[in-house]
């Protein structure tokens, strides 16, 4: 059973800052100059705890967090509570709302099928998330849960409650605002609690941060399963069928790529790929997203003409992956890692998981100008993975490559904290 549970949060004091100051991205969608932003912005900023700058951030860390509890900058609630969250954002000139709750999770062992992966990890950032737990014992983001709630009962047990005045508002550097309403009424949380246990709960974004917590809670010597404060993790949960979900592509560009030519791989796609030039990214995107029930990438290497992949016959997928579910080998972004990366470039799935060859990117502008300008060799544009095809995969028993998806908008760090101890 899925265990959810309130806790005491520790909140930024609105009394000292301005939340939409001090609240970031999580910390894998920093980059350096929004870093160096979010630093000019306030001392208080949520960065200083997930991307400090200093040499040793991890300790650094810890003792900013020390230091705003100490002097009442962070303040923890006096009741445990769970938090309605609610994102308004604007994507594709469309108006969306969409709705969840921030709750402790029970960490479990993906083998119970409680807890759902959709997609691989990458080494390295469990190093470093595992490093400031370590340091802090504390959660500063949430892992982004989706569950299956088609009659919605979730968002009737808090709707009340959201139509009071909110505890906390911040507008992120996109322009997305972001909601917060603090629920302790004892018989909401049990009503959530209860409805919640009979549920799966699939990872949406978060999965290094997961496995990270399983990791910490075991170095604890806390078994997955039981009550402890280590064996549960900070989440946002939201229903799968709530209208206000947004999946975006993450786009791969390849680097370090020995004796690549254009003409060359085009050659080796064309007996896998129907293969149609384009003369600018739009056409090319544009013509992606006509292609949608087929298998199609973008694809560009700097040379004047940008290229349409369209798979011929979906059948080699069950000859490469005849292990994997019919639902993982009819996705774009595994046959995008299996034939294209591995099968045709020669990229192993060690060095896919190791980053050696591979940047992910979510702007497809900005991946054409990166490879325009030299600093990456090519790129594959993807059409989005939809959340039903994840879900598809996931009850199949496969899990999909990393980044095959991007929710949109990101939940931001900072709005509330666990501190486990």
């Amino acid at each position: 059973m899925a265990r959810i549970k309130a806790f005491q949060g520790v909140r930024y004091n609105p009394e000292k800052v301005d939340y939409s100051a001090v609240v970031t991205q999580p910390y894998d969608k920093i980059s350096p100059e929004l870093l160096d932003i979010y630093y000019k912005r306030s001392p208080y900023t949520t960065a200083r705890l997930i991307r400090n700058k200093s040499e040793n951030p991890y300790a650094a860390a810890a003792q900013e967090l020390k230091n705003w509890l100490d002097e009442k900058v962070l303040a923890q609630d006096d009741q445990p509570a769970i938090y309605a969250y609610h994102q308004e954002y604007q994507t594709g000139g469309e108006k969306k709302i969409r709705k969840g709750f921030v709750a402790l999770v029970g960490l479990e062992d993906f083998r119970k099928k409680i807890i759902l992966p959709h997609e691989k990890t990458l080494a390295k950032p469990k190093v470093d998330r595992l490093n400031l737990l370590r340091a802090t014992h504390a959660h500063f983001g949430q892992i982004f849960f989706l569950y299956s709630d088609p009659a919605k009962k979730i968002e009737s047990l808090l709707e009340a409650a959201t139509q009071a005045a909110p505890d906390e508002t911040a507008v992120d550097h996109f322009g997305d605002t972001h909601t917060l309403w603090k629920i302790d009424d004892a018989n909401i949380i049990s009503a959530v609690s209860n409805f919640m246990a009979n549920k799966q709960l699939l990872i949406a974004d978060g999965h290094h941060r997961y496995e990270t917590s399983c990791n910490f809670a075991r170095e604890n010597n806390v078994e997955l399963g039981t009550e402890s404060p280590y064996g549960y993790t900070m989440a946002t949960l939201i229903n799968m069928e709530d209208a206000g979900l947004t999946v975006l592509p993450t786009h791969r560009m390849l680097h370090g790529l020995p004796d690549f030519t254009e003409a060359d791989f085009l050659k080796k796609c064309e007996q896998y790929f129907t293969v149609k030039p384009h003369h600018s990214l739009e056409h090319t995107l544009q013509a992606m997203q006509e292609q949608r029930e087929q298998i199609c990438f973008g694809f560009y290497s700097g040379q004047p003409l940008f290229y349409e992949l369209t798979l011929k016959d979906q059948g080699i997928m069950a000859k490469l992956a005849a292990d994997k579910s019919v639902a993982w080998q009819k996705l774009d972004v595994t046959v995008l890692h299996t034939l294209l990366l591995e099968n045709i470039l020669g990229i192993t799935q060690e060095k896919q998981e190791t980053q050696e060859n591979i940047n992910y990117i979510r702007t497809a502008h900005s991946a054409f100008e990166q490879v325009l300008n030299g600093q990456e060799q090519v790129v594959f544009f993807l059409n989005h993975t939809t959340v039903q095809q994840t879900y598809d995969t996931v009850l199949s028993g496969d899990i999909m490559p990393q980044k095959s998806t991007d929710f949109y908008p990101k939940l931001l760090s900072g709005l509330v904290i666990y501190k486990i101890d």
